[in-house]
């Protein structure tokens, strides 16, 4: 009984573990100096997908600390890009599978799969120095995802890359 609650909570672990969004920060910068932010001039939030990530980061923000407000007066800027990827499609390579004298041992790339990831960062308004960075380990919602669905899976993953701010040293 008490080996399956170790195995049972390695296993939360290991799965918990799995989601956390990787990033990386200034580490000279005390972030509790910062208390304003707003979304980057620069900022596409006319798009649709845009305006979702605008919406779910300002809903986000203030429980991470930050009051939003306007460009001008923000001590930070919010950023977001979807990055261009290509994914590979491989094998899983067959230790116990033999073809002819030789063992089945290798990955083997089948195809290669486009898409998008999501990468948040925040730089130090006017000086454009970036203090902290974020990119969402999974692919973002592909096209054949719409309307309510899509901005739950938005907000899902600014949820998850915003979890990481302030960073803990």
């Amino acid at each position: 009984m008490f080996i399956f609650f170790i195995f049972r909570l390695f296993a939360l672990t290991l799965l918990l573990s799995g989601c956390a969004a990787p990033y990386d920060y200034a580490e000279d910068t005390d972030f509790r100096a910062f208390t304003s932010v707003a979304l980057a001039p620069s900022g596409d939030v006319h798009s649709l997908d845009g305006a979702r990530i605008g919406a779910a980061a300002k809903a986000m923000l203030p429980a991470r600390g930050l009051r939003l407000t306007t460009p001008d007066q923000a001590s930070l800027w919010l950023h977001y890009r979807l990055l261009q990827e290509t994914r590979l499609l491989t094998t899983t390579p067959s230790m116990f599978s033999r073809h002819g004298n030789l063992w089945d041992d290798e990955e083997r790339v089948y195809g290669a799969v486009r898409q998008q990831r999501l990468e948040l960062w925040l730089t130090q308004a006017h000086s454009g120095r970036v203090l902290w960075r974020s990119k969402h380990p999974r692919a973002f919602p592909a096209d054949n995802i719409k309307g309510m669905e899509r901005r739950r899976r938005i907000e899902q993953q600014v949820a998850e890359l915003l979890r990481n701010y302030p960073p803990r040293p």
